[in-house]
């Protein structure tokens, strides 16, 4: 539904502002965003008490919000010149990669940390270190001990030569003295405070102690599989005789030539002045053996892009045609990299990786009982593995000292973050901080100095002039505010998952029918109750009137699951009682005529109708 408003200039950029509906889960009260082409800004509020500006592709947004939380998106699409768009491109771009900048080296200090908590440790009771990429080789890693010698790589050994014959004989052997020395002469000297952050500009880079620890660690542990001739542990290798893995010879004649341009990259990392050479060098010897694989037998073969979580759902039996699909359009988009007539690079080759995975995980199962968990796609090959700790040559009085500083390093970054980045539900939300940036956009793109030139300014380059005060708090006022005040060309609203569920069934089936069979959860065909959402009975979205009654009948089953949560504090931590408890919230509105609950589809998996909707909206 797009309802037209004022004509917007023949040479304007247009950029979105969207209201996305309360339910249950996060953002309850509603959110909101701002959409520039393809990607929507957000602020979200994350532990313990921060709001962060996320960066989301539109489809990945859409799918997220509108499909798997079931929430209705409003868009107003405002007129705006070139040189604004692109400044508040700019703008947001920045912002969200100083934030990640910050959040990283958040990441650092608290490594710093427990590094130097686990040096202290005595040896027997050390904890490891999860090194990414070394779980293609081994489970675990000691350095003081030999390699496995039952999995001999001719590969490698071709590797180690061509090696020897650029580098010298003795080059890779140096190479390990070399990098054993530096990890011993570590020392994690650094200030005793942390200098000023600021939201505006971006810090020095540096890597912290107990990033350049890992490096080396890694970095030896890479060496070393590569002295040892180590094939990849044979479950990290995925291929299966499916006509999606069959191979065409121009594809495999693409690889080939991967494979050769591999090769040199791999000769040319040995001698990189990179501090992490070890990741991409221990990436590319399993490529290595995975292309050859593939080459030989005429069927793909990748490394795993898997990683298995905890209580990770498995797949449904009725979810299984829509992921089939999924996983076979992914790898058949990926595939056309082989084809296409360009060469293929590390990024082409990388989705192949992804597709294949995608669509290995929901293909296997299907002759596993019980089904085997779904398991996250990582965005690089990262299958990691436990190292040992090597120690330093630092006295244990040092080594504590240097606990005692990095643990008020971290508690003053923290605090910092804090004074930048601090929540506050009706202060500084997900649109009022939009509405501060847009703002200060307005001033830099206008040159306004004061308040009343930054409201002439906005009124030239918006339409209009607002704040983020009064009910500008509320995302739903907020985008009410927007559309009045704002030059507003076209608006929309994107009906969520149930609803497009349902508007198929009624050209199908009697109204009657549909609207009874679906207006609760026991019955419907669309929604299966799972355990993220709290238990209801009616959705009451669907009808204004019977509202009060049908939240009588949800208050009644939010309180009997809140009492059975009780009874089962000792066994699902107070999973049930906290679901009642929350379950009582979203319903209270119900009895005032309010809707926030609307039942969620955690588990749905984008099919293709999905993709190609989420897409064009």
């Amino acid at each position: 539904m797009i309802c037209l408003a004022i004509a917007a200039p023949a040479a304007a950029r247009e950029f979105e502002f969207l209201y996305i509906e309360a339910n249950e889960g996060s953002a309850s009260g509603g959110h909101a965003a701002l959409r520039l082409d393809d990607a929507v800004y957000h602020f979200q509020h994350v532990e313990p008490g921060w709001l962060r500006l996320y960066r989301d592709d539109f489809a990945a947004f859409r799918f997220a919000y509108g499909f798997q939380e079931n929430r209705a998106i409003h868009s107003h699409r405002i007129a705006v010149s070139e040189g604004f768009f692109q400044d508040l491109q700019q703008v947001f771009n920045r912002t969200q990669l100083i934030q990640t900048q910050h959040f990283d080296r958040l990441r650092a200090l608290a490594a710093d940390r427990d590094l130097l908590q686990g040096l202290l440790e005595p040896e027997e009771v050390r904890p490891s270190l999860a090194l990414k990429a070394l779980g293609y080789f081994l489970e675990r890693y000691r350095p003081a001990q030999a390699m496995p010698a039952d999995r001999p790589s001719p590969r490698l050994a071709e590797l180690r030569q061509l090696a020897a014959d650029r580098y010298g004989a003795d080059f890779l052997a140096a190479k390990r003295r070399r990098i054993r020395e530096q990890l011993h002469a570590l020392t994690p000297a650094r200030p005793a405070q942390n200098p000023p952050i600021s939201a505006e500009r971006f810090e020095v880079g540096e890597l912290s102690f107990g990033q350049r620890y890992e490096n080396q660690l890694l970095n030896l542990a890479a060496l070393d599989v590569l002295q040892a001739g180590l094939s990849p542990r044979p479950e990290t290798l995925l291929r299966a005789h499916l006509p999606e893995f069959a191979l065409s010879p121009p594809q495999i004649q693409a690889l080939n030539r991967f494979r050769e341009n591999l090769i040199a990259d791999l000769l040319a990392l040995l001698d990189s002045r990179r501090p992490d050479w070890g990741y991409p060098l221990l990436v590319g010897m399993a490529r290595l053996h995975a292309l050859d694989a593939s080459i030989a037998s005429g069927e793909l073969t990748v490394l795993d892009r898997s990683l298995q979580r905890e209580s990770a759902p498995a797949l449904a039996e009725a979810d299984l045609p829509v992921a089939l699909q999924y996983g076979r359009a992914l790898l058949a988009a990926a595939s056309r990299r082989l084809t296409d007539g360009e060469a293929l690079d590390e990024r082409g080759y990388a989705e192949i990786e992804r597709g294949a995975t995608a669509l290995l995980q929901v293909a296997e199962p299907l002759r596993q009982t019980p089904p085997k968990p779904l398991a996250v796609l990582t965005a690089t090959p990262a299958k990691p593995a436990a190292a040992e700790l090597l120690s330093l040559p630092l006295a244990t009085e040092q080594l504590a000292a240097e606990l005692a500083l990095a643990e008020r390093r971290l508690n003053q970054y923290r605090a910092q973050l804090t004074e930048l980045y601090r929540y506050d539900l009706l202060g500084r939300n997900c649109v009022t901080e939009l509405f501060r940036m847009l703002n200060a956009t307005v001033g830099r793109t206008g040159g306004a100095r004061s308040a009343e030139a930054l409201a002439d300014a906005s009124r030239t380059l918006l339409g209009g002039y607002l704040d983020d005060s009064g009910a500008n708090r509320i995302p739903f006022a907020a985008y009410d505010s927007v559309g009045a005040s704002y030059r507003v060309v076209a608006s929309e609203r994107l009906p969520p998952y149930r609803e497009r569920q349902l508007n198929r069934q009624y050209q199908t089936e009697p109204a009657w029918r549909v609207a009874l069979r679906e207006s609760n959860a026991l019955t419907s065909t669309v929604y299966a109750w799972h355990g993220n959402d709290a238990v209801f009975v009616f959705f009451t979205q669907d009808a204004v009137w019977p509202r009060p009654l049908q939240a009588g009948f949800n208050l009644a089953a939010a309180g009997g699951q809140a009492a059975l949560g009780l009874l089962s504090w000792p066994w699902d931590s107070g999973r049930n009682l906290l679901n009642g408890l929350k379950g009582a919230a979203v319903t209270l509105p119900e009895l005032v005529f309010f809707n926030i609950r609307k039942g969620s589809f955690p588990g749905l998996l984008p099919d293709a109708d999905a993709l190609a909707d989420a897409a064009a909206e």
